[in-house]
């Protein structure tokens, strides 16, 4: 399944976190080459935290992908924040 922009239908990529696990003495070391080895392995990904990117130059539409209750909260809470905020400012007498 390829996935498209939900703006303008072109290719996308997606940014994701993965886990990996490796040996203790690679702390602050993951160069390409420290990836690679073989004591090194992916043990899974955060689809949670999925962005869909669209490689459009003209779009750069983002859309969050999988996401989870929390991170789906937390996006709501900021929006929330951000609509609150110059209220809260005009009540203390800062308008602009």
């Amino acid at each position: 399944m390829a996935l498209v922009c939900s703006k303008c239908d072109s290719p996308t990529r997606i940014q994701v976190q993965a886990v990996i696990s490796a040996p203790g003495n690679l702390f602050h070391q993951f160069s390409k080459q420290n990836l690679r080895r073989k004591d090194v392995y992916l043990m899974g990904v955060l689809w949670e935290t999925t962005d869909i990117i669209c490689t459009n130059p003209d779009c750069n539409h983002i859309n969050m992908g999988y996401g989870n209750y929390v991170t789906k909260l937390e996006k709501e809470v900021e929006r929330l924040k951000s609509k609150y905020e110059p209220i809260q400012g005009e009540q203390n007498g800062c308008s602009s």
